[in-house]
């Protein structure tokens, strides 16, 4: 495919670049814990929301898939996709991750890496309303997030660290607790299967060159940097890297009505 069109729909969620720690928390870990939880199969048809280095795509396209498709902010974002997962299943489009242009069910995966919380609650919960309006039924969706890890801390600690990561100079940061993740995602009507953490990663320049080679890292790091507010929320985090976690999530969307009937007598 390689092609790259214009959504239908405007939305009201505006993709980020906060750097590229903060598009892999849990860093290349998280995004291939993510694929295989998944369990990309054969033919899936994947919606990925505002992709950030290519990643999880480029594990999900070395499996057989109809297709990917990456919903981007902007037409430099939809060719740096399109250069990042370059497959023959690869499209991109542009568009909001609240409203994507796509079709009803049209998706059996729907991907979203490091962008939740970098919105605030309103828009977090309008872009997973999205993900469940993809998914056809038994769909799954997979999220890579920034979590707040609150054991041993007491609720005023956790909202105090929330708090402060939420201010516009710490670059406007909406992490949750693994149970606020949860809870947004039940609301969607999304069923949790699955939950695992990994470090948080904030890799130094030198860690983006080795990854990804000179051309492809200087692509990488400057997209990491368009935003000033990042460099304060990374020392943040830098400083109580152990208050927080790369969170994976899996979910489903659950058979309703006349389909669940309509399975159980089959």
């Amino acid at each position: 495919m390689n092609a790259i069109t214009a959504a239908s729909g405007p939305g009201h969620v505006v993709q980020r670049h906060l750097g590229v720690w903060a598009m892999q928390p849990g860093g290349p870990d998280g995004s291939l814990a993510l694929v295989e939880a998944l369990g990309i199969r054969s033919g899936d048809r994947i919606v990925e929301l505002a992709p950030g280095t290519g990643d999880a795509g480029l594990e999900a396209t070395e499996t057989n898939v109809y297709s990917w498709t990456a919903i981007c902010g902007g037409l430099g974002d939809a060719k740096f996709a399109v250069d990042m997962v370059p497959s023959g299943v690869t499209c991109a489009q542009t568009g909001s991750p609240d409203a994507t242009g796509l079709p009803n069910e049209s998706a059996s995966v729907v991907v979203s890496e490091g962008l939740l919380f970098t919105l605030p609650p309103q828009s977090q919960a309008a872009v997973l309303a999205e993900a469940a309006r993809l998914l056809r039924p038994n769909g799954r969706i997979g999220i890579h997030e920034l979590c707040v890890r609150d054991v041993g801390l007491s609720a005023a600690a956790t909202s105090d660290i929330c708090d402060v990561l939420a201010e516009p100079a710490n670059g406007a940061l909406y992490p949750l607790t693994e149970a606020g993740w949860r809870a947004l995602l039940s609301a969607a009507g999304l069923e949790v299967e699955s939950v695992e953490h990994l470090p948080l990663e904030l890799p130094a320049r030198s860690d983006v060159m080795r990854r990804f080679g000179p051309r492809r890292g200087i692509a990488v790091w400057r997209r990491a940097h368009e935003d000033p507010a990042g460099t304060s929320a990374k020392k943040l985090l830098a400083k109580q890297r152990g208050r927080f976690s790369g969170i994976v999530i899996v979910a489903r969307r659950p058979y309703v009505g006349a389909l669940r009937r309509a399975t159980a007598a089959a």
